[in-house]
């Protein structure tokens, strides 16, 4: 994570600092140190002890906290968007053996992929490169396994909620022991713990989906739900599902395209918040989802619309900023713009229109600075410049204008620090388009050899874990993904040879193939399709 010392900065701008008021102070700096938040002042007020000698960057822009994202598998963001052939009724169907497609396009290139040292730390490099310029400053996903039987969390630039590495933001779970996920009164155990659990839950429309939820009712009258649980997904539950989540503390990460694009629907929103259940965004995987969550932003508001909910571009701001903080337990230190606060925060251009609109309405061109404990991570040249930002930067370009990249932390992975972008990106490149010489062979953990960087995904490493619980109903296991990892390498192999694969660029609004294929997609409604495609970069 970002090394908790960080020299003072100070950004001048609009600044929205989602504290439970919703206060935005119009003209105002905000003075930052040591990652921390020094303090938040009117421009015409003098500078804090300290900070008396700190130039002040005038951003021109308007300040957000960076965005929290709780949902999100981003070693597969290496990979394109894909085209559903049908609709499903559950996550099994596309997932299983019967979808030759899912392995032959998703599981199979990232078993090639994560088992390469050096394309691993090539992925890593470009899937945080890519939620920084997303203005994501906090996401979950990267799971590594570098020594005999080990499998860890990657700590990077951008923020993991399973690696925190700072004791005022505790590790949240994404995954359980399989023996946990299949026992009721182990898994309430395991629930009724400290850690919050950001775990998948009724991933489709049909009964299979709806039975995952009903399994929580371990005995009559006794729910696995406390306030650790936050359920991904969420589209099996009706109204009085609603009821139960959120009378017993449960609270939800809302993905609501890759829903709509492999269910045709997605969570009853409007349910959900008339029973009061805390929602934060995810934009789940770029297999199915969105590349981050500034694009995530717009579809939540195109489907909140097509649902008739009364949701407000300043609800949606807090669903990625105060709400997964909160979600977490890190709303005393992350998610707002206040003194003593994380100094983890965004700029998007300009101050003119509401600001809230401005967040939503945001692309990454619109993107001017993301700030991470105190450090610079992204940002205009002349903003960077302005910051001190200097030694061992790289600039690329977004949407057709510079950015300039800090990519140095002391405390980062040797194999992944030693790669630029650009390098990254060649590496991904030329191992993609080499896949169908590759093999996707298992590997278990206990064989990887001492110190080589794995990625552990599906069907490369089994560390006995699951993502979702699989407690029976009626006499039955519910929840997808049963078949072991042992035999995912099989069913690779079954799908056929594996394809050259392109990689996209890093930003939406440098990928307007990624629409054409947003176009093509069959399940997605026809009225959220032309709303995202109104988006498509000239």
């Amino acid at each position: 994570m970002p090394s908790s010392t960080s020299p003072p900065i100070a950004l001048a701008g609009r600044v929205v600092t989602m504290n439970a008021s919703n206060s935005v102070r119009e003209d105002a700096v905000v003075y930052a140190k040591d990652g921390v938040i020094v303090d938040i002042r009117a421009a015409a007020n003098a500078a804090p002890a300290g900070f008396e000698n700190v130039a002040v960057a005038q951003t021109g822009g308007t300040i957000y906290p960076g965005l929290i994202e709780l949902h999100n598998h981003l070693p597969y963001d290496v990979l394109s968007l894909w085209k559903a052939p049908k609709q499903y009724g559950n996550r099994d169907q596309w997932s299983g053996p019967g979808n030759p497609d899912y392995h032959r396009l998703i599981t199979g290139p990232m078993q090639v992929l994560g088992a390469q040292p050096a394309v691993a730390a090539a992925l890593v490099r470009y899937v945080e490169t890519r939620c920084l310029l997303g203005g994501t400053t906090t996401s979950q996903g990267i799971t590594l396994a570098k020594s005999p039987g080990l499998v860890t969390h990657f700590r990077g630039l951008v923020r993991n909620v399973e690696n925190t590495g700072d004791t005022a933001l505790p590790n949240a779970v994404t995954h359980i022991a399989d023996v946990v996920a299949k026992d009721g009164a182990k898994f309430m155990k395991r629930i009724s713990g400290t850690k919050k659990m950001i775990l998948h839950l009724a991933e489709g429309t049909d009964p299979a989906a709806q039975n995952h939820f009903a399994a929580l009712q371990i005995q009559p009258g006794t729910w696995a739900i406390t306030p650790n649980l936050i359920g991904i997904h969420c589209v099996a539950l009706k109204d009085a599902d609603f009821a139960v989540f959120a009378a017993h503390g449960g609270s939800m990460v809302w993905s609501p395209l890759s829903n709509l694009l492999l269910y045709g629907e997605t969570a009853d929103i409007g349910a959900a918040l008339h029973r009061g259940v805390p929602i934060a965004l995810g934009s789940d995987w770029a297999p199915s989802g969105s590349k981050n969550l500034l694009n995530e932003l717009k579809v939540a508001r195109l489907a909140a619309d097509r649902a008739g909910v009364g949701l407000t571009s300043k609800d949606f701001a807090a669903m990625v900023t105060r709400t997964p903080a909160t979600m977490l337990g890190w709303g005393d230190h992350l998610g707002m713009l206040k003194k003593g606060y994380h100094a983890d925060l965004i700029v998007v251009a300009g101050k003119t229109a509401n600001p809230y609109d401005a967040l939503v309405n945001a692309t990454e061109a619109d993107l001017s600075l993301v700030v991470i404990g105190g450090t610079p991570r992204a940002g205009t040249p002349s903003l960077m410049t302005a910051l001190g930002v200097g030694a061992g930067t790289e600039t690329i370009t977004v949407g057709g204008s510079p950015r300039v990249l800090n990519l140095v932390e002391a405390s980062a992975d040797p194999a992944v620090a030693q790669d630029s972008v650009a390098e990254a990106e060649a590496i991904l490149r030329a191992a993609l388009l080499a896949l169908p010489k590759g093999e996707a062979v298992h590997v278990n953990a206990a064989a990887i050899p001492e110190g080589q960087l794995r990625l552990a995904v599906e069907g490369l490493v089994d560390n006995h874990m699951s993502s979702r619980p699989h407690l029976p109903y009626q006499g039955r296991p519910t929840g997808p993904n049963l078949v072991s990892a042992a035999a995912r390498p099989a069913l690779v192999t079954a799908a056929g040879p594996l394809p050259a694969l392109t990689l996209d660029p890093l930003t939406t609004v440098d990928n307007p193939g990624y629409y054409d294929t947003l176009a093509a997609e069959i399940n997605l409604p026809a009225d959220i399709k032309s709303g995202l495609l109104a988006l498509r970069p000239a």
